[in-house]
């Protein structure tokens, strides 16, 4: 068995991990291979580089630059010939928004190659009406397998026609685990003394993401104020904003609010500012998934999420490993911050430990142990050939 991965960018360094694992588990009878199309996306530049990533896969690398200067001509040219050089049995796209997909869609139909799509998409994502649906029906009908970031982006698929039997992963939203463990820990081991160099309080809530209008962070800083004003126990709580953007204004010079920005830094120096932390906050209007979340949870901590973000419905239990809130409603998320604070640091704790084995299906080694089941499935079933 032949299988192509078509992934967009060689940054990514959560899906490096998988194809990494997907590597390594590889039957002695398969081959795989993983056409990157370019190095990153110009949203990624202060993120940090993909050399700072291993690619311990077999790949091939269309366009050295950015995706966004690869022309439809050039990335057509390049899928192609790699599909014809390699002869896959099994193709895996990132996506079905691009018309080389489509070509490639076409041409798998009557090579007989079965196609697999790995998706990240669910119903939360944007008006889910009209022909464009109709369109997406079809285009789903043509693939025979499924992996998905979570259980919402697996429904997702269900509506469009997608059998549960063709579902190969819903845990598909991975990470790094092994740089994200290492460096949390390494930091967690000096945590007391960086929190005096930084003048933390004992105890911090941590917001990591791109300091932009979709993260809401208006909302939050004003269930932290409220907080402070309302709970007596909140008087050694601090929030740490980590991440760049447009509203850095809103963060920048708060520490006598017991706000303490930080700075951005790029994806495998996080962890150790959650170290740093007793809570993760992500009250963002919307996230297709938010992988922050992982990271927190890889490390024991709790989370505290808005319920428009897609990792909520497999990650977060309210009350067992976190609370979840509307985005819109500042004093539900404030409520939250209290009801945290008012834990013990027992109860904190537990928290955390549940939120270890809340993430645990989705680490690398179960995950790619579903896909190459599911790639043999879609190979040996009679149903999935007719």
């Amino acid at each position: 068995m032949r299988v192509l991965i078509v992934h967009n960018i060689l940054w990514s360094h959560y899906k490096a991990a998988l194809f990494t694992e997907l590597a390594q588990q590889c039957p002695a009878d398969s081959e795989l291979l993983v056409v990157q199309l370019a190095e990153s996306e110009d949203k990624y530049k202060q993120l940090g580089k993909s050399g700072l990533i291993d690619h311990d896969y077999p790949h091939q690398l269309i366009h050295k630059g950015s995706l966004n200067s690869l022309s439809l001509s050039k990335k057509a040219k390049g899928l192609f010939r790699e599909i014809i050089r390699f002869k896959p049995d099994i193709i895996n796209l990132s996506g079905y928004y691009d018309p080389v997909y489509w070509l490639i869609i076409l041409y798998c139909q009557i090579r007989g190659i079965r196609l697999v799509l790995s998706n990240e998409s669910s119903e939360k994502d944007g008006n889910r009406n009209g022909w464009k649906e109709k369109f997406k029906r079809t285009i789903i009908s043509q693939f025979s397998g499924f992996i998905n970031f979570g259980s919402s982006s697996a429904q997702y698929m269900q509506s469009l026609g997608a059998r549960p039997s063709q579902i190969i992963s819903q845990h598909a939203a991975v990470l790094n685990n092994r740089v994200v463990s290492q460096v949390y820990q390494t930091a967690y081991s000096k945590r007391n003394h960086v929190k005096a160099d930084y003048f933390l309080p004992t105890y911090n809530f941590v917001f990591v993401g791109r300091l932009a209008e979709e993260k809401n962070l208006p909302t939050l800083l004003k269930a932290f104020s409220w907080l402070k004003t309302h709970e007596p126990k909140a008087h050694n709580w601090g929030l740490t904003i980590i991440g760049n953007g447009p509203l850095r204004s809103l963060v920048e010079g708060k520490s006598d609010q017991d706000i303490h920005w930080l700075g951005g830094h790029p994806w495998n120096e996080v962890p150790a500012f959650l170290a740093l932390a007793d809570a993760l906050l992500l009250p963002s209007h919307f996230e297709p998934w938010g992988l922050v979340v992982n990271e927190a949870m890889v490390c024991g901590l709790p989370v505290i999420v808005s319920n428009q973000c897609g990792c909520v419905n497999d990650l977060v239990e309210d009350g067992k490993n976190g609370y979840t809130f509307r985005p819109e409603n500042m004093l539900e998320l404030a409520v939250a911050l209290q009801k945290f604070v008012n834990l013990s640091e027992t109860e904190r704790t537990q928290m955390g430990k549940h939120s270890l084995d809340l993430i645990a299906p989705f680490h690398t080694t179960p995950v790619a142990q579903e896909i190459w089941q599911g790639f043999h499935r879609i190979m040996s079933s009679t149903e999935l050939r007719s």
